[in-house]
């Protein structure tokens, strides 16, 4: 009996110990927000980059979107950043609304910034999210033509500043998912962008004001060009990609998506990680 008490004696001790001393493991502390903007400058201070060294940037236009939003370009990778950026430990910087609009930009509610402006701008904000002290910069792009700006000013900063840098244009890099949820190609504004924003607010999808005739197949053909573009809502591939208006398998999309995108973001940290980069 007097061991057993000794034993107990001795975890009684053991616990108190832990518990008064704070030898047990400390609970993780509570981020106040994923957002950039919401925190204040000695939050930022503490956490970046002791805490937190990646930061997600969306990259969007206002353009026409067939029968949903004209701010879909930034309001779906916005969403996605939301849900990623707790998976990779990241915070989100404010998004850019404005991008480099082309064909739809005659479209009420478009507007156009030039390739040269957004890219100089884009490059700014990079170079202070880099101030900042964020070693890992990713642009979840929404808009095809902000693109190549982006990667300029990317490759630029990563250079110079040594941190490292991703841009990801969510719709391409997740085209599989399209075909795999939907068994059919997308499209601009088409049935994989219809249903993300669908996903994110069904108030924004308006279904009322969709009729066939306002879609045009646009596979690449170099024989002609149209400008303005004959419909907002443009399909990769003839016969496929035409808008439906499934909640249920609008959200089973966008959370495909926010998964393979996710996947992606880890693995190319890990593997800079690895390199030492």
């Amino acid at each position: 009996m007097w061991k057993k008490g000794i034993i107990f004696s001795l975890i009684f001790t053991f616990l108190a110990l832990n518990l008064v001393g704070g030898v047990l493991p400390k609970k993780e502390e509570t981020i106040p927000s994923r957002y950039l903007a919401d925190l204040n400058w000695m939050q930022v201070g503490k956490m970046v980059p002791s805490k937190i060294n990646t930061v997600l940037l969306v990259a969007g236009t206002l353009e026409a979107h067939g029968v949903t939003c004209n701010g879909a370009d930034f309001i779906v990778p916005d969403k996605l950043a939301e849900m990623i950026a707790p998976r990779i430990n990241a915070l989100i910087a404010p998004h850019i609304t404005y991008g480099v609009t082309r064909t739809l930009t005659p479209y009420p509610g478009g507007i156009a910034i030039s390739e040269k402006t957004f890219e100089q701008y884009v490059k700014e904000i990079l170079y202070g999210l880099a101030d900042i002290g964020f070693k890992n910069i990713i642009i979840i792009n929404g808009h095809g033509p902000n693109r190549g700006p982006c990667d300029r000013a990317m490759y630029e900063v990563a250079m110079k500043r040594k941190v490292r840098g991703m841009v990801i244009d969510w719709w391409s890099y997740t085209a599989d998912i399209t075909k795999e949820v939907f068994n059919q190609d997308g499209g601009h504004a088409g049935i994989n962008e219809n249903a993300a924003v669908m996903a994110v607010n069904p108030k924004l999808v308006y279904p009322e004001l969709y009729s066939p005739d306002k879609v045009t197949a646009t596979p690449i053909d170099p024989s002609y060009s149209a400008y303005p573009s004959p419909s907002s809502i443009l399909l990769y591939t003839p016969g496929e990609g035409y808008p439906e208006f499934n909640l249920e398998r609008a959200r089973k999309y966008l959370s495909k998506v926010a998964d393979k995108l996710t996947k992606l973001i880890k693995e190319t940290i890990a593997k800079w990680d690895k390199a030492g980069l």
